[in-house]
């Protein structure tokens, strides 16, 4: 993989994002980290703003900090040799979540977007089993599940449908769409 250029795994919520990015990380035969955008986020303990309790300034601008924090270290992880896959929530038509933030973070790196994007009733399934803060509401989850389908629409964007794969059969998915980096 080319030091200037990283792999972002998108979709939503139950999609799978942070584990596939983490087993993909994991298999690679060079030095690979594994940044999660949600556990930057999280980062802050007091005065949190937990985005599926509705979207206003401070979300934003606490999304906003933890994107710049990661891209500090995604340059310093690869200037140092060190490959790295970002899980994250990047939405195809927000201008507030969406992948121009990941560029105007990361100018000069270039980004291998991909698209976890599984059924529906696998999405619910999947959130279902989630615990504490990381399980989000349906309705909220629904609206993120409709607004990610929205890649699909997007030329050039590798969208898979890992409703009936396991985690290892998606990174192989992931390799055939990105190719060896």
């Amino acid at each position: 993989m080319a030091s200037d250029r990283i792999l972002l795994i998108t979709g939503p919520a139950g999609a799978g994002k942070s584990s596939v990015a983490e087993a993909w990380a994991a298999s690679r035969d060079f030095a690979c980290a594994q940044l999660s955008l949600d556990t930057f986020r999280e980062f802050v303990k007091a005065g949190y703003h937990d985005p599926r309790n509705g979207w206003n300034d401070e979300a934003q601008r606490q999304l906003d900090l933890a994107r710049s924090n990661m891209a500090a270290v995604t340059i310093i992880y690869l200037r140092s040799g060190v490959q790295v896959v970002i899980d994250d929530a990047v939405f195809p038509n927000w201008d507030t979540g969406g992948l121009d933030g990941w560029n105007e973070a990361l100018p000069g790196v270039s980004i291998d977007l991909v698209v976890l994007m599984p059924d529906w009733n696998v999405v619910l399934e999947r959130n279902g089993g989630r615990d504490g803060q990381r399980r989000v509401p349906e309705d909220v989850l629904r609206i993120i599940y409709d607004d990610m389908a929205g890649w699909r629409d997007k030329a050039g964007v590798s969208v898979i449908d890992n409703s009936g794969m396991t985690i290892a059969e998606t990174v192989a998915a992931v390799e055939r769409v990105v190719g060896a980096l």
